[in-house]
């Protein structure tokens, strides 16, 4: 259902980022011969400071861009890292971009010292983002921001407590009856699943969920380095659409992406005081009328507007992803699936299982975190824009320069032993380096580096970590999952390297074969099916 379309949008784009880069190319050319850069030494540093390692620039304002694999960027990358032991500085499109794979240094730099690296990037698709009350994930440290995060955690935290368990015990069981229905459309039932959830919350129905969920991918497409090229070269921004194609579907979405947001927003304030659960509409709306502290007021009904569509973009892109990454790993690792099932078993016996079990399913918790370390989801990380001067180690961070969290490297540094194993008994085992107690709250996903670091750490950590608790126990629990097989019997084993090419991803569809463990199993699934006309699940 929604796979399909992003191959499409890849082709058009790369057609697109060949013609930008010929005439980029050619622009450069005729400038670079005819004039000479003002300033032909890099600054000078301050005294002790050291320049940071890294390739040198190759081409004019260019830098590396051409060692950029568009649909693996993070590849060129991590090569770099493990060249410069997790440390190093190069020019693409113009900018400085630092690379950090030293935990250390991305702690003391994002945390301690988050006042000078909070502020965001403009991207070249999306000019001036930083400044406006749009994408929330994208703004730069501004009034918007602090309001906008604050209305954030403000809703995830309530809904922990209120219907939003409701919501994800429902959904989650509606993703098990269409599992026997259609059990080759995992993927698109894994994106469904977070997007209903979203949906129902943001504006109390699941019926816009497709069109959410569709908005969703195309949106994180396009504000990567696989998306249009004036991401990777941001001086084509200034250029019309009919020379860079890239530009119309960026118009285009945002265009359809306002019309939707607005509609339901219109729409689900209208229900509000009639017998309607609590939304991220009515939050915004009440949050308005009882607020008296203006600093935490939305500027105007259209900064809401995209703050509640925003809420829901994240969650569907953040989490569905892990989902298909967690099928993956239980089809590639048959004996961690079989552990996980058995403390599944033991725990809850015939209850389905529900955020009440968590704290003594510690195998699960595990399993669903070392794949987001065995295959990060956010493989470049979010970058992120030094303020001011910075050094480190007797290093120099110049201001302007562009921070990026190497995530992909992070993940396969020395405090992981066989770091390109799958392996959850790195989290269980006592005499790991990993390993922390007690086990009913260790290990888990709060605080992970995907959800970044500092002042811009995603406040919705809790229900990614809650909604994959309970979808991925009761797969397990009413599933089993096994390779598909080819003509002759024999396991057709995915390949775990074929991986979206978004900032945010997980991997690209593949074959497997998910049925009931039993007929018992088939039967309890199917029961459920009752609970959806109970609750008027279609919203």
């Amino acid at each position: 259902m929604f796979e399909g379309y992003l191959p499409i949008d890849i082709e058009r784009y790369s057609k697109s980022f060949a013609l930008s880069v010929g005439i980029i190319a050619l622009l450069l050319f005729l400038s670079y011969h005819s004039i000479k850069y003002l300033i032909s030494d890099l600054p000078p540093l301050g005294s002790g400071l050291k320049r940071l390692p890294g390739p040198t620039s190759t081409l004019p304002y260019l830098g590396r861009v051409h060692d950029l694999d568009r649909m693996r960027p993070w590849k060129a990358m991590k090569t770099f890292s493990d060249r410069y032991g997790g440390l190093f500085s190069c020019t693409l499109g113009g900018d400085t971009h630092i690379w950090i794979a030293r935990d250390h240094i991305a702690q003391d730099l994002l945390c301690k010292h988050s006042s000078i690296a909070s502020a965001r990037a403009d991207l070249g698709a999306y000019p001036e983002v930083t400044k406006g009350f749009r994408y929330l994930p994208l703004l730069g440290y501004t009034e918007h921001l602090v309001r906008q995060r604050r209305f954030a955690h403000l809703v995830t935290t309530r809904d922990l407590s209120r219907s939003f368990e409701g919501y994800m015990a429902l959904e989650a069981k509606r993703f098990l009856v269409e599992l026997i229905d259609s059990p080759q459309s995992f993927f698109d039932l894994a994106y469904m699943y977070c997007g209903r959830i979203s949906s129902r919350l943001a504006y109390g129905t699941d019926t816009p969920s497709a069109a959410l969920i569709k908005n969703a991918l195309e949106f994180i497409h396009q504000i990567g380095p696989s998306g249009p090229a004036t991401n990777l070269l941001p001086v084509l921004r200034f250029l019309p659409e009919w020379i860079i194609p890239g530009k119309r579907p960026v118009r285009l979405r945002q265009e359809a992406e306002e019309t939707l947001w607005k509609t339901l927003f219109e729409e689900t304030r209208k229900q509000i005081g009639v017998e309607s659960p609590p939304t991220y509409v009515s939050a915004s709306v009440e949050s308005r009328e009882h607020n008296k502290d203006d600093k935490f007021l939305f500027e105007n009904e259209m900064e809401a507007v995209y703050a509640v569509g925003m809420m829901c973009t994240v969650a569907i892109v953040t989490i569905a992803g892990p989902i298909t990454l967690f099928i993956l790993a239980m089809v590639l690792h048959p004996d961690w699936q079989e552990k996980v099932r058995a403390e599944i078993d033991q725990v809850t016996a015939d209850e389905f299982l529900d955020l009440e079990h968590s704290s003594q399913l510690p195998t699960l918790r595990g399993a669903i975190k070392e794949c987001l370390r065995w295959k990060s989801t956010v493989p470049l990380g979010v970058p992120h824009v030094l303020g001011e001067d910075y050094s480190y180690d007797g290093y120099h961070f110049p201001k302007n320069a562009i921070i990026h969290v190497l995530d992909i490297a992070m993940s396969r540094d020395s405090r992981y032993v066989d770091p390109d194993v799958y392996n959850p008994d790195r989290w269980l085992d006592e005499q790991s380096p990993n390993y922390k107690s007690p086990l009913t709250e260790h290990p888990r996903l709060k605080g992970h580096h995907i959800f970044g670091r500092g002042k811009r750490m995603c406040p919705g950590q809790d229900m990614a970590e809650a909604e994959l608790l309970v979808l991925c126990g009761n797969l397990l629990k009413f599933f089993v999952i096994k390779p598909a097989l080819d003509g002759m019997g024999e396991p057709i084993w995915p390949d775990p390297e074929r991986w979206t090419v978004d900032v945010i991803g997980g991997p690209l569809p593949f074959d497997c074969e998910i049925k009931p463990r039993s007929e018992a199993k088939q039967q309890a699934v199917m029961n459920m099916r009752a609970e959806f006309k109970k609750t008027n699940l279609s919203g």
